[in-house]
């Protein structure tokens, strides 16, 4: 038989009881209807396995607080006497869909709206339901642990749909037809790079640890910008010019010009940003680097003047040949930057897009990269990959027929928008290399080396791409850069390096068979000039030029090593049908008279 003092004591235990319970069947569903948008598969791939295990873990842990507390005060009741009140049922059972894939494969615009909308409802009411719970834990004496872990799972909520409202404007804001691209469109890639990366943020997949640095360069650190950029020559993740390219359109207005402010090389050099920004922080980076370079070389210049013996007298040269060796140095990097800045001012004449800085270092052996037109908007995307003895102060040939690319494009397809890109991006084999090991043109180092930084610069312009606008991408790879173009392309099995595959004046470009290219055979092309001796060396691989690697010829006319783009030239138009798609229009070399051949080939008879 209950005592009256303890019915007493368990009054209040009994109103904590109900009060606890009604909270419970209010909130403990709160985060119910964001895991079923989940389970109806609102993403598929990408980072929502992750981000759904998250989801349920917080809606565990919201209905086990309840359940917890609902049983430690039930506790407190039946030891003063009491029969607890059955408790009401909080757990439901919900499963989501973890698909294994690691890369974006699709969203529901509405479900992720119906979640975002859910998150954002928990996010407001949970906080305060914390609160009270955590008040009615005080007045029952019990641990008040479940009060914050309510008030956390709001914090989670609110925290989520804010970060999901923001990336889901600027996926709309990018197009409204993000989703509506094929499948082999680059605009689907964007789509991709956002929702997959952008959309997910820290629940994306990160192997290798971007999205962490991406995250603290957020606040305005460079330096974890040239960590990324290091990445990025490795070519260790095919998707990480997606992830950038997404991180960057998170970025507030102002974040984005501190970064490009402290460090315009390295913003400009990313691969995934808008070509248009690039631009302007490389032209501005190569602007400083003038500056910079004639201010040093200047100094060097009059130290080397000091050193200057008088009229009559000899003094030792070793001081002066280390000046003289500096100042060469900083000679030849001036001699970059001005071969830039004539191949920029190519670009807007006579009818000629203007041209766009997209990569810029004079260090080293250089790195330069310029497009004839916006490939983020053009219809037609091309990239020049020069070979052997290629250099940035050499002449400024490679721009030119990066250029005249662009002017074939344009007489064959006027009406829609070309972007011909020279891409002057890896360490090419010189002359002096011919014995270094890693460099030399008699090895497949220095093009597999090339291949990891043309593959991520790819990369880098599918994730750039405007959505809506179709476009079809062409690689042309000559001489040397035929094999590095064709060790990129081994990189990005099923056409993810490019639509068609150019090859002219190739030594061989690393594989037994055109199908081994990643792309149709049909898509792989081959021109060699009959008195090109390059062409006929085949040493990288099965010779591309034998019928039996499955590629497709196309004509070109005698003229050696060099004249592939040659104004009006055979081979020219030739690579300009297959930039414009025109491919009935590829002139093909008439098939060899076999009868003839035999007859040839017989032996001649004595007299």
């Amino acid at each position: 038989m209950t005592n009256p003092s303890e019915a007493s004591a368990a009054a209040p235990l009994l109103a904590a009881y109900r009060t606890v319970a009604e909270l419970a069947e209010t909130h403990a569903s709160a985060l119910d209807k964001a895991a079923q948008s989940m389970a109806a598969s609102a993403w598929v791939g990408g980072g929502a396995p992750r981000f759904g295990e998250e989801l349920i873990e917080r809606r565990r842990r919201l209905q086990a607080a309840f359940e917890q507390t609902l049983t430690e005060i039930a506790d407190l009741i039946a030891k003063r006497g009491e029969t607890p009140p059955r408790p009401p049922r909080l757990s439901s059972t919900i499963e989501v869909a973890t698909a294994t894939r690691a890369a974006f494969a699709g969203m529901d615009v509405e479900a992720m709206e119906r979640l975002t909308a859910e998150l954002d409802r928990a996010g407001h009411t949970l906080p305060e339901a914390g609160s009270r719970l955590n008040a009615e834990c005080s007045a029952a004496c019990v641990a008040a642990t479940a009060g914050r872990t309510v008030g956390e799972a709001g914090t989670w909520a609110a925290t989520q749909a804010g970060e999901l409202r923001k990336r889901m404007e600027v996926i709309k804001q990018t197009g409204p037809d993000l989703f509506a691209s094929g499948g082999g469109d680059m605009g689907a890639d964007l789509a991709t790079g956002l929702v997959g990366y952008g959309l997910f943020g820290d629940f994306a997949p990160d192997a290798n640890g971007a999205g962490t640095l991406l995250a603290q360069a957020r606040t305005g650190d460079p330096k974890t910008l040239g960590k990324v950029l290091e990445l990025q020559r490795q070519d260790k993740d095919a998707g990480l010019a997606g992830r950038v390219g997404a991180w960057w359109r998170m970025l507030d207005p102002a974040a984005r010009q501190r970064l490009i402010d402290k460090a315009p090389g390295v913003v400009g050099s990313l691969n995934g940003l808008p070509s248009a920004t690039r631009d302007s922080a490389n032209r501005a980076f190569l602007s400083l680097e003038e500056k910079r370079l004639r201010e040093e070389r200047a100094e060097l210049l009059k130290k080397q003047d000091a050193l200057r013996p008088p009229p009559g007298r000899f003094m030792g040269v070793g001081g002066k040949t280390a000046l003289g060796t500096k100042i060469a140095e900083y000679s030849t990097m001036l001699a970059r930057v001005e071969a830039v800045k004539a191949a920029l001012a190519d670009g807007g004449r006579n009818g000629r897009p203007p041209a766009l800085l997209l990569a810029f270092d004079a260090t080293g052996q250089g790195r330069a990269v310029v497009s004839y037109g916006d490939p983020d908007t053009a219809n037609h995307v091309t990239t020049y990959v020069p070979g052997f003895t290629t250099t940035i102060e050499g002449g400024g040939g490679d721009f030119k027929r990066a250029l005249t690319t662009w002017d074939q494009a344009y007489r064959l397809s006027p009406g829609k928008r070309t972007a011909s890109i020279a891409w002057l991006g890896y360490d090419a084999p010189q002359m002096g290399q011919v014995f270094t090991p890693g460099h030399t043109v008699a090895f497949k180092g220095a093009a597999e080396s090339g291949a990891k930084e043309l593959a991520s610069f790819v990369d880098g312009l599918r994730a750039s791409h405007a959505p809506d606008v179709p476009a079809n991408l062409t690689m042309v790879g000559h001489s040397y850069g035929s094999l590095t173009t064709g060790q990129a392309a081994v990189r990005r099995p099923f056409g993810k390096l490019a639509d068609d595959l150019v090859f002219v004046g190739s030594p061989g470009l690393g594989v037994d068979h055109a199908r081994d290219l990643g792309v149709d055979p049909a898509h792989v092309w081959i021109g060699g000039a009959p008195d090109d001796f390059v062409a006929q060396i085949g040493a990288f691989g099965e010779d591309p030029y034998a019928p039996k690697f499955g590629a497709r010829h196309f004509t070109v006319e005698p003229g050696g090593h060099s004249a592939y783009w040659d104004d009006r030239s055979e081979s020219l138009r030739n690579i300009g049908s297959v930039v414009v798609g025109e491919y009935e229009s590829v002139k093909i070399p008439p098939a060899p008279d076999l009868a003839l051949m035999k007859y040839l080939q017989q032996p001649v008879p004595s007299e």
